[in-house]
């Protein structure tokens, strides 16, 4: 995936963060990389609203996987503020002056609201709007909470989340939309938020180059550290398979999951993609992704020991700020759930397998015919108790299940390597070996050896594989080589003995 800002890399801006700084220090930071990212990227009105390249550019770019906060503050900027905006200024052109200084980044979209020196806020508040006590609905307001300095009247910020409204006064023009009460008020809240299965889907993306980023650190770091072995001899941790495993399996994810990406996109921005079908597309990329990234980061820390416990090292970091993801514009069990419900309903349809016959496939249609089956016994129908204690908590898995054969398909149409797309599919299959084993000839013992083979194949390619991630400039992780270990434990503060007795103690 190219980039438009990785120049900034090289900036006194995306140098490590001193440890020193305060948490309001690194704040600021975190704002002022989000606006030289914006910057450097240049999205325009046309990019927002047509979902353009450059749009789903900037939500993978490695640079911001550095800084997951600044990552936050560029895509709520642009998918939230921007497109909610360039939504309305066609019959509310008065708002085309606040719609270009959002894209510049000449001021901030609330989610954090309290003042911040260069940011103005100004925030997007949805709420009722009631006409002589009857209620037209949800519509959304542009409300400015502060100028950089200091809050507005009648604003009051708790911490920087949370921002109570009393008796605010509005001018008419604050309203977004036409005032007049809609015929139906749901579907009318529904295209006002329709931007949130772009959010799903665009959010979710940013878990890959997190990925690539502990992937590398985790790779190159078992490559490099040792352990005497027999007769003393020094072994590299990686010759183990239990360091191999997770490794290799993140690599194999990680080249099927940018192919599954790009696909998805493609499908999204499809003419044929219904807000439905669209939302589908999103709930089952962000359900899988979201379900693989949190135990390969766990494994990847784990593997570095000690070292994998530490922030400057990246891999548990990441793990701690991705997490947030599996909530962003919508939390996936929800969409799973819902998407779930709506398909055994038969309310619309995704688009079918390319080859029915594939494993993934397979076990996509085994387990909705389960749900089925189960569903048409059920007298009170899905809203029953015995639905919800039955079948609600298969959703995930559905979702889950076609996502796995959706990435699959894509990474065969992408052309990625055989053995990282055989191993991905091992993987998959080994996430739920019951189902497998029971409806196809496939055994436990086949599966392990399969995946044996299949490690085995890859592991020489291994730093090769790790390079081509692509992550290597944007880690700075201290455990990477031996110089930088070196410069690293240099810079720390040291104590000496100075003012100590002079007593040593003896065994």
């Amino acid at each position: 995936m190219s980039s438009a800002a990785s120049w900034l890399l090289e900036s006194d801006l995306f140098k490590p963060i001193p440890e020193h700084l305060t948490n309001d220090e690194r704040i600021n930071i975190s704002y002022h990389r989000a606006g030289a990212v914006a910057k450097a990227y240049g999205l325009e009105t046309t990019d927002i609203l047509n979902l353009t390249p450059k749009f789903w550019q900037i939500h993978q770019d490695m640079l911001l996987s550095v800084d997951f906060a600044a990552f936050i503050l560029v895509s709520t900027q642009y998918n939230v503020a921007g497109a909610t905006l360039a939504a309305f200024v066609a019959d509310q052109p008065e708002y085309q002056p606040l719609l270009d200084r959002v894209l510049r980044f000449d001021v901030s979209f609330a989610t954090p609201n309290s003042p911040r020196k260069g940011f103005p806020r100004v925030a997007l508040v949805f709420a009722r709007l009631l006409v002589s006590t009857n209620d037209w609905g949800v519509k959304p307001f542009v409300v400015w909470l502060n100028d950089g300095k200091q809050m507005r009247a009648g604003s009051k910020p708790l911490d920087h989340t949370i921002t109570a409204f009393t008796h605010v006064r509005l001018p008419r023009s604050a309203l977004l939309g036409p005032l007049k009460k809609p015929g139906n008020v749901r579907e009318n809240f529904l295209s006002m938020i329709q931007r949130a299965s772009v959010g799903a889907l665009a959010f979710t993306t940013a878990l890959i180059p997190a990925m690539k980023r502990a992937v590398f650190i985790a790779g190159k770091y078992s490559l490099r550290r040792q352990i005497l072995g027999q007769n003393n001899t020094p072994l590299p941790i990686i010759s183990f398979r239990t360091q191999q495993l997770p490794i290799l399996h993140a690599l194999a994810q990680i080249a099927v999951f940018e192919a599954y990406a790009h696909d998805s996109i493609e499908q999204f921005r499809g003419s044929s993609s219904t807000p439905a079908v669209q939302r589908g597309i999103s709930a089952t990329f962000k359900a899988v992704l979201c379900q693989a990234s949190q135990p390969m980061f766990h494994a990847l820390s784990e593997r570095c020991g000690a070292q994998g416990l530490w922030k400057y090292n990246h891999i548990i970091e990441s793990q701690l700020e991705t997490r947030a993801v599996s909530i962003m514009e919508g939390d996936t069990l929800a969409l799973s759930i819902r998407l779930g419900i709506e398909l055994l309903l038969n309310r619309y349809e995704l688009p079918p397998p390319v080859n029915p016959g594939c494993l993934l496939a397979r076990h996509e249609k085994g387990l909705f015919d389960e749900c089925r089956s189960m569903l048409e016994g059920l007298k009170e129908g899905h809203r029953s108790a015995e639905f919800n204690s039955l079948i609600l908590p298969r959703c995930p898995v559905l979702a889950e299940a076609i996502g796995h054969r959706r990435a699959y398909e894509a990474a065969v149409k992408a052309g990625i390597d055989s053995d990282l797309l055989a191993l991905y599919e091992i993987h998959t299959v080994l996430l739920d070996p019951s189902w497998y084993t029971q409806h196809t000839d496939l055994t436990r013992e086949y599966l392990f050896r399969t995946e044996a083979r299949l490690l085995d194949a890859l592991l020489p390619q291994l730093d090769k594989l790790l390079d081509e991630t692509g992550a290597g400039p944007y880690c700075t992780a201290p455990i990477l080589s031996q110089a930088s270990w070196d410069a690293f434990v240099g810079g720390l503060e040291t104590l000496d003995g100075v003012g100590m007795s002079k007593d040593r103690a003896r065994l």
